[in-house]
């Protein structure tokens, strides 16, 4: 209760901030610049962090229908650089961010940039790649200074946004009301039974997507796994483990976080001292940020690997690709 009145008035301030800027760009006060080319689908969502966005991105690219170049711009979250970048597989995350080097590592042959500031960065991936024909922004429902042609919204069945708060309060970027940017919805992380009554009341397309998990990547198969996670909601990625196999520990660390060498040395020690049986295991956002110690980690090194996953439909997934077909004024072969 107490929590609650010191929150609401922060909250309420925040709202009305956020609202106010929303209304400027609704009326054209602040400018959203449009581009022709190339074709822009923004996935992001009205929640901080932990809402599926990077495994939808990863699935968008992964099935993409058309013969057509796709490419990722993201702002790099976590990156200690400024301004644009082309994300190489070679890169590090402290130079690009954890989630765009993860889209890399993924599809080395798509294009993935970061730039802080959107339209400048697609223009800059339009200028060096003039035949790019659309470009996922990743993590961009926010940003409205540029225009986008498709909004996809992401939140999860547990927590859907209509029943959180702003923040200080809750975990929204800005009000509820945000939702009517989007052109459909995907709720992500549902489990294995669903009631799609409680979105019902969306008056938008709405999909409901399930959390798969491959074989581990990296370090041979183990039975006994040290779990490590640096992610928003890492409860899903616990949970998975605990049920294919014996979990000798847990460890939770803040999502995008930067390890320091002692943390690194740690976790080395309790590479050397594991047996041929047992290994370390993490999410490849963590992954990615970890291998750049990999030189002066030759335990960890050997002994790390992680857990792939992907999105799957529950239904509709013929329905989602024709509804951006029908968006992108483009038909499916």
């Amino acid at each position: 209760m107490i929590r609650s009145i010191l929150t609401y008035l922060p909250s309420l301030l925040y709202r009305g901030i956020t609202s106010f800027r929303n209304f400027l760009f609704d009326t054209g006060i602040l400018a959203s610049h449009s581009l022709d080319r190339p074709f822009l689908i923004s996935v992001g969502n009205l929640s901080v962090g932990g809402t599926g966005k990077s495994p939808l991105v990863a699935y968008l690219i992964r099935h993409w229908p058309w013969k057509s170049e796709i490419g990722i711009l993201s702002r790099g979250y976590g990156r200690k650089s400024k301004g644009f970048r082309w994300v190489e597989e070679h890169s590090l995350a402290t130079e690009v961010g954890d989630e765009p080097l993860a889209y890399k590592k993924m599809f080395d042959q798509i294009p993935v940039a970061v730039c802080e500031k959107r339209i400048k960065g697609v223009q800059h991936m339009m200028d060096e790649l003039p035949f790019l024909d659309t470009v996922l922004l990743d993590d961009a429902f926010q940003h409205r200074s540029i225009g986008r042609h498709i909004n996809l919204l992401c939140t999860t069945y547990q927590k859907p946004f209509f029943h959180d708060h702003v923040l200080p309060m809750g975990r929204l970027r800005e009000s509820r009301a945000g939702v009517k940017r989007a052109d459909a919805v995907l709720v992500t992380r549902c489990p294995e039974q669903i009631d799609p009554s409680l979105f019902s009341h969306l008056d938008l397309p709405v999909f409901f997507t399930s959390v798969t998990y491959g074989q581990p990547i990296g370090h041979g198969p183990c039975l006994h796994y040290h779990a490590i996670a640096g992610i928003a909601d890492p409860i899903p990625f616990f949970q998975h483990l605990r049920s294919t196999g014996e979990i000798l520990s847990e460890r939770i660390f803040p999502d995008h976080h930067a390890f320091t060498q002692n943390e690194i040395d740690e976790l080395d020690k309790l590479a050397k001292n594991l047996s041929d049986q047992q290994g370390i295991i993490t999410t490849h956002k963590d992954f990615v940020r970890l291998e750049q110690f990999f030189s002066n980690a030759p335990n960890l090194k050997r002994k790390l690997s992680y857990l792939p996953m992907e999105i799957r439909f529950f239904e509709g997934e013929k329905a989602f690709w024709s509804l951006l077909a029908r968006l992108m004024k483009r038909e499916i072969a």
